[in-house]
Parts: structure tokens; C-alpha cells; sequence
């Protein structure tokens, strides 16, 4: 049996991380866990989508109308990129129809009306709005845990804990 070396522990590591991160269960399917990277790439592509579709791409994905969703949400870095590009481009739009440059404050009533009645065919509204962020944001956070995941068995073998644990109190036990 070979003793991996720490170095390409650590580069295993990085890159099933990075897989992950990218994509939710390619960095378990890289890995060799089939099953779990299919149990991962369900779970957390379910609810970001059903979170997307229910919030609408111009909020969901815009650090400008909801930090703290944007922030959770890059846990799904492959997902929420491209739903940031395709938010920013839909708010363009929207300040094109209006005839803006940029996002007008609430101190200009007049233009913040015409720019809010223009948006308002691309957002969500209660309840839906409070569900999409929810499933968003546990697609973010349940992401972490699977990028966790993947670094630390890729730093093991792939064995969970216990079983590693096991393994050398059996070996050192001669049974």
C-alpha cells in the first residue's frame, strides 16, 4: 500500500473543493462516490432552481437588493455566477425601458416610480419572495457542507472518520 503524500492530499483537496463549488457533486463524482455526488447534485440544484424560479432572476441574484441572499448564495459559485451576469444584464434592461443610467434612490420620487413599475414584472412578491430566498439560501449553505464534505474525503481516501479510525485500531490489533 502507498502512503499518498501530503502535497497531493492537498491538491485533491483543492480541486474537489473547487469541482464542488462549481458544480454541486462533481467534486464526490471526481472522487469515485457516484452515489453521494448524485445525492449532493439533487439536493442542492433542487432548491436553487425551485428558489429561482420562485424569486425571480432580477432580486435573487443582485447583491445590490439583497446582500446577505447574494452572500449565502455563492456557496453554489456555478450557479449563482451565471444567475449574477444574467441578473445585472436584466437590470440594464430595465433601466433602458425607463431611460436611466443607473438605479435612481428613493429621493427622486418620479424616477424611482417609473423605475420600480418597470422592475415590477420581474420580481416576486410575499410570499413567494420569502420562500425563494429560504431555498435559496439552503442551497448556498447546504453547498458549504457538500464542499466540506468532499475536502475531507478526499484528504481520507474517501473513508469517513470513523472508518479511518477503525482501519488503524484494526491494523494496530492484528485482526
Amino acid at each position: 500500500m502507498t502512503v499518498a503524500r501530503e502535497g497531493d492530499k492537498t491538491a485533491r483537496a483543492i480541486g474537489a473543493g473547487l469541482l464542488t463549488w462549481i458544480l454541486p457533486g462533481a467534486g464526490h463524482l471526481w472522487l469515485g462516490h457516484r452515489g453521494l455526488a448524485l445525492v449532493f447534485f439533487a439536493a442542492i440544484s433542487l432548491p436553487y432552481g425551485v428558489g429561482m424560479a420562485l424569486g425571480g432572476l432580477l432580486d435573487s441574484a443582485n447583491p445590490r437588493t439583497n446582500p446577505w441572499l447574494c452572500l449565502a448564495e455563492v456557496g453554489v459559485g456555478g450557479y449563482t455566477i451565471p444567475a449574477y451576469v444574467a441578473s445585472q444584464s436584466l437590470e440594464r434592461r430595465v433601466l433602458q425601458e425607463v431611460g436611466l443610467r443607473a438605479p435612481p434612490d428613493q429621493a427622486f420620487r418620479d424616477d424611482y416610480g417609473r423605475y420600480m413599475e418597470a422592475r415590477a414584472k420581474y420580481m416576486s412578491f410575499y410570499p413567494e419572495s420569502d420562500v425563494a430566498q429560504i431555498y435559496l439560501a439552503t442551497a448556498g449553505l447546504l453547498n458549504l457542507l457538500a464542499i466540506l464534505d468532499a475536502i475531507s474525503r478526499a484528504q481520507t481516501g474517501g473513508l469517513p472518520t470513523y472508518h479511518r479510525e477503525l482501519l488503524a485500531a484494526q491494523r494496530e490489533g492484528g485482526t
